[in-house]
């Protein structure tokens, strides 16, 4: 069964998350493994990786993906273009792990999410998000 969540991170850090994982999927590395080439925990990655968390890549972690991942080019892990958009409310159906590894086994690419709806944040949403992020902390 599938399961849609939705949750609010800036659209650049959205795409270097799903970046860095199809980089990584690539290199046929596990999250343990590039957690290890980069010398972090090892749930470091799932972390990041999994949407209902808010972890986020640094850009110390991004240079240190790079080599890990043996990137020509840091431009191999951003965007063509500049987003407009700072934070975005996602809305992302995410696959069953188990229709996952049918995929998988069938050589299918590994999507795991379909993207139902992106929408910008306001400014007021933005002031409210960011009250909320420093009182959490």
């Amino acid at each position: 069964m599938n399961m849609i969540i939705e949750i609010i991170i800036s659209e650049l850090d959205f795409y270097l998350i799903e970046k860095v994982r199809e980089l990584r999927i690539k290199s046929k590395l596990s999250q343990v493994a590039l957690a290890q080439k980069i010398g972090v925990s090892e749930g470091y990655i799932g972390n990041i990786e999994n949407h209902r968390q808010s972890n986020k890549y640094n850009i110390r972690m991004l240079a240190r993906i790079a080599i890990a991942l043996e990137l020509k080019s840091y431009l191999d892990l951003f965007p063509e273009k500049i987003y407009s958009n700072d934070l975005v409310k996602i809305k992302i159906d995410l696959i069953d792990k188990a229709d996952l590894k049918k995929e998988n086994l069938v050589g299918e690419k590994l999507k795991r999410f379909k993207s139902l709806s992106i929408t910008p944040l306001t400014e007021k949403q933005i002031i409210e998000y960011d009250k909320k992020s420093r009182s959490k902390k």
